[in-house]
């Protein structure tokens, strides 16, 4: 039998590319190859973002491009149609939808748009995954789903309450993972620091997911790094933890949306300017200053008042975060915010969203320089004779990197460097011991 060829067009976040590898493994199994390029291909598949109105556009965009498209099948899967199902009525050009990648589902597709598959019986393993970015990092979906009400987000109404994944089919997927040749695990869910509420009691404060890192540091793995974690959540000891792990990346990913008392609480989220510059100091002196904080915020939110974004501006540029993402706020129906008045000019979000990066620039830039220090680097790939790698501090995708001159580089090579230059966001360093 011929193998057809498919082609995966990935949009969205970290979570949804664990879900477009776990669709390529079952189309791998059902006798299909992956191509780069959609032209090449007998089907394409469309993992769809549908969090806020630019992905839905981009996702709408990315659909109706392939559909135009003469030779391939297209099926669309993904967030977009888990909040929207009503698009299958709207899009008779889309050959097929998938809502979940669970083989049971992709191979009846498969049959259902008249291609063959090899004889056999097809299960689900949530292990098996053909890893789209080809670098020695992967990323580990620990839960789905999340138990928080924020006003702005639709991703309860859609993805549903927290599920959380055993800390042993977590381990076994760590394992596979590790034998695939990944060198850092990146551990990502809606919540992250709530992990283990609904399956191993109450939460807070870290001890299901302390519970789990512990078993994924006993795995041959370089580094372990943690996305998405919920303020005022994890407790001193969690953290003292974290910095005591050589392990685990010396690296806060914590998602704080605003500093606004007043605005947190339209929000419904928790803290104030006050509780959240505390947490941030703590973090900081638990690991002696040696750890990257990096967080997300909106800017716009209805009833967002001058007095609001200059308290944002002011804890900015207190805390000085390492990174920082700005985003102005999007309406979304499903969303209790979605019935407040949007009452924040779009001009006026575009100003204060250029003045928020503005001062995270500035401030950056007095946090103290890495040139002259030496930090281990993992290496990744090659690029014009340079190597390109991170060190703890620096996420894949969302971060900068370093550039490192060495002439004894390899993929997923571990090497310790000496920062020689910093550029805009990214770093220039050569081997430790070579000129």
């Amino acid at each position: 039998m011929d193998k057809k060829r498919v082609h995966m067009a990935h949009l969205g976040c970290a979570k949804n590319m664990v879900d477009s590898e776990i669709h390529l493994a079952n189309f791998h199994r059902l006798g299909f190859e992956s191509v780069e390029e959609p032209e090449e291909a007998d089907l394409v598949i469309i993992n769809t973002c549908g969090f806020i109105q630019s992905a839905k556009e981009q996702s709408i965009d990315t659909i109706f491009s392939m559909t135009g498209m003469k030779k391939a099948k297209v099926v669309v899967t993904g967030c977009l149609y888990q909040r929207y199902q009503d698009l299958s009525q709207q899009m008779p050009e889309v050959n097929g939808w998938l809502k979940s990648n669970t083989m049971e589902e992709v191979s009846q597709l498969i049959l259902d748009l008249g291609f063959d598959i090899p004889k056999g019986e097809y299960f689900s393993s949530e292990y098996d995954r053909i890893l789209l970015d080809k670098s020695c990092h992967a990323y580990l979906r620990i839960a789905e789903g999340c138990n928080k009400n924020c006003s702005f987000c639709s991703i309860p109404g859609f993805k549903g309450r927290m599920a959380s994944r055993t800390i042993e089919s977590l381990v076994a997927e760590a394992e596979t993972l590790i034998k695939k040749g990944i060198c850092e695990l990146n551990l990502v869910s809606q919540d992250t620091a709530n992990y283990g509420s609904d399956i191993y009691g109450v939460a807070k404060g870290g001890g299901p997911l302390k519970t789990l890192l512990k078993e994924l540091v006993k795995l041959p793995v370089q580094r372990i790094r943690l996305l998405y974690l919920y303020p005022l959540w994890l407790n001193h000891d969690f953290f003292e933890y974290m910095a005591s792990e050589p392990k685990i990346c010396n690296y806060i990913d914590m998602p704080l949306q605003h500093a606004s008392s007043r605005v947190l609480k339209s929000m419904k989220r928790p803290g104030s300017k006050a509780e959240y510059l505390n947490e941030m100091q703590t973090i900081r002196s638990i690991f002696n200053n040696d750890v990257a904080l990096r967080s997300t915020f909106i800017v716009g939110f209805p009833g967002e008042k001058e007095e609001d974004f200059l308290e944002l501006k002011s804890f900015v540029e207190e805390v000085r975060f390492d990174w920082l993402g700005a985003f102005t706020y999007s309406q979304e129906e499903s969303t209790s915010s979605n019935k407040m008045k949007n009452d924040v000019h779009h001009r006026t979000k575009q100003r204060r969203h250029k003045e928020l990066i503005t001062i995270y620039e500035q401030t950056r830039q007095t946090l103290p320089s890495p040139v002259g220090t030496v930090r281990n680097v993992i290496l990744e790939e090659e690029i014009n004779g340079v190597w390109m790698g991170r060190s703890q501090y620096e996420a894949p995708e969302v971060d900068g990197v370093i550039y490192v001159s060495t002439a004894n580089g390899a993929p997923g090579k571990s090497m310790d460097v000496r920062i020689d230059a910093e550029l805009e966001f990214d770093l220039e360093a050569s081997e430790v011991g070579r000129a």
